[in-house]
């Protein structure tokens, strides 16, 4: 881990436009006047091998995404150590972008990771493309240089917090961080449940995980104790979910939560020695992984591809309002379920008023359009899908919920552009290019312009309710950022 902090920890970098460049060059670090700057260099034999295979037109200049998609199907199957540098080569974006934004959500948290630390990780973990990106599926047509920074992003959040020792965790933090599997595995292995027993268990502790939320945490303190209120709320939601959705399970008074509980955190602890965390089982379980198997040839993937996204759009489209909205707010512009109840509860209170009600309100509108989706594919065919297949679903609809509600908005923050005098296109330009938008703890918001237009517009489109908060003020420039990076590359 890098020592140093440098004076200035914001980073800049110099998109590459040029093919041959993108699949020959690799980001480098050097130090300036008590700064670090970013350069390219290149490989002398990548760049020959990519000058050939254009030349003998075993490759064509086409899309670059494609070509490293082309890369990565190859390097499934076959040895070629060539193949696997261009890929690492052409992902190095990639890697910057996860690394930078990563170092800004963590840098007034923990001050001990230096933007080098991120960076040296994220190549770390980019070393192996194959294992990285194991579970990309063309099928569903989102690019790979998104998916890999996605990927980039998870992994590098989890390695952090690895570092910093579950031990640090309060009981409560510690039954927020085990995954689903891992909680199966810690109470049938340490509480020797099984049958109803293990499902009651599994429910309370997901029922938990949904309702407790501490809104006082701050940096990197312990969560709190949940209130008695808490409890109420677990207790009633374990209720709803047996009463409603065909639980085979008897209900629970909250004597009897409160007590589950209290077991699930000793199993917890019992299970998460160094020595099982150390073993790499928990970074199994890594978020956004997508699970469809499927390898087929471009143009069917095409095909099977339009069909999807025709079938998503239109059920998309369908929704009422308010779930628009939520899924906008929470895939589009990434904001917490925390948040997104506060934002919506002023005028959507029968909608959602609590962050538990936000994780009800997706999880039934997933299984909505997953029904849509399944019933419509499969209409005509003699296929059926299993339940385990249809679970497995829910991370690629995740995926393509996540850039459809960004282009969603994106194509709202093309308006607000649209409209914009010269002089005030231009000044955001220089200010990005100067400044870039989150070069800054404290956010300006006369600094970007769009970012404020857009909450605006939300606002007024919506009748939401924005708090002032720093959060929140940094996802709408994100968002803008990536709008500006897709729309203008050469002011990068």
């Amino acid at each position: 881990m890098v020592k140093n902090h440098w004076k200035s920890t914001f980073m800049k970098m110099q998109k590459r436009t040029n093919l041959v460049m993108q699949f020959s060059s690799f980001l480098c670090l050097k130090e300036e006047s008590s700064s670090l700057i970013t350069y390219w260099k290149i490989t002398p034999e990548l760049e020959q091998n990519m000058k050939q295979l254009l030349d003998q037109q075993e490759i064509l200049a086409e899309e670059d995404d494609l070509i490293a998609q082309e890369f990565l199907e190859w390097l499934r199957d076959n040895q070629d150590n060539l193949k696997k540098k261009h890929l690492i080569a052409y992902l190095q974006e990639s890697c910057f972008f996860a690394t930078k934004k990563v170092y800004q959500r963590f840098k007034n948290c923990w001050n001990i990771f230096t933007w080098q630390d991120y960076f040296q990780w994220a190549n770390l973990l980019l070393a192996s493309p194959t294992k990285l990106l194991a579970k990309y599926n063309q099928s569903l047509r989102y690019k790979l240089t998104t998916y890999a920074r996605s990927k980039i992003e998870s992994q590098l959040i989890d390695r952090a917090y690895q570092y910093m020792g579950w031990e640090r965790a309060s009981d409560w933090g510690l039954l927020r961080q085990l995954k689903s599997g891992t909680r199966k595995k810690c109470l049938q292995i340490i509480g020797g449940l099984k049958d109803s027993d293990l499902e009651k268990y599994l429910l309370v502790w997901e029922c938990f995980n949904v309702v407790y939320s501490s809104k006082t945490i701050k940096k990197n303190q312990k969560l709190p104790p949940p209130s008695a209120n808490h409890f109420l709320k677990i207790t009633q939601e374990y209720n709803f979910i047996v009463k409603n959705k065909g639980a085979n399970l008897p209900n629970i008074n909250q004597e009897e939560c409160n007590l589950i509980i209290s077991n699930c955190i000793e199993f917890a602890r019992q299970y998460c020695s160094p020595k099982i965390l150390n073993s790499g089982e928990y970074t199994e379980n890594l978020v956004d992984q997508v699970s469809v198997n499927v390898r087929e040839e471009k143009e069917l993937q095409k095909e099977e591809y339009n069909q999807v996204d025709t079938i998503l759009t239109n059920a998309f489209y369908e929704l009422d309002l308010s779930q628009k909205i939520l899924f906008e707010l929470w895939k589009g512009l990434q904001l917490t379920q925390t948040e997104i109840a506060e934002i919506m509860g002023v005028n959507y209170g029968e909608f959602v008023r609590e962050q538990y009600q936000v994780t009800r309100q997706i999880n039934s509108t997933r299984q909505e359009l997953l029904e849509k989706l399944v019933r419509e594919i499969l209409a005509d065919s003699q296929i059926t899908i299993t339940k385990q297949k249809f679970k497995e679903l829910k991370n690629p609809l995740d995926q393509w919920l996540q850039e459809y509600c960004k282009e969603v908005l994106s194509q709202k923050i093309t308006e607000i552009y649209q409209l914009l005098s010269d002089n005030e296109k231009l000044t955001i330009m220089n200010n990005f290019q100067e400044k870039n938008f989150t070069d800054s703890d404290t956010l300006n918001h006369d600094l970007n312009p769009l970012a404020k237009k857009l909450k605006t517009k939300l606002t007024e489109d919506y009748q939401l309710f924005f708090p002032e908060t720093n959060h929140i003020n940094l996802c709408f420039v994100h968002l803008v950022e990536d709008w500006f990076i897709n729309n203008y590359p050469n002011f990068i």
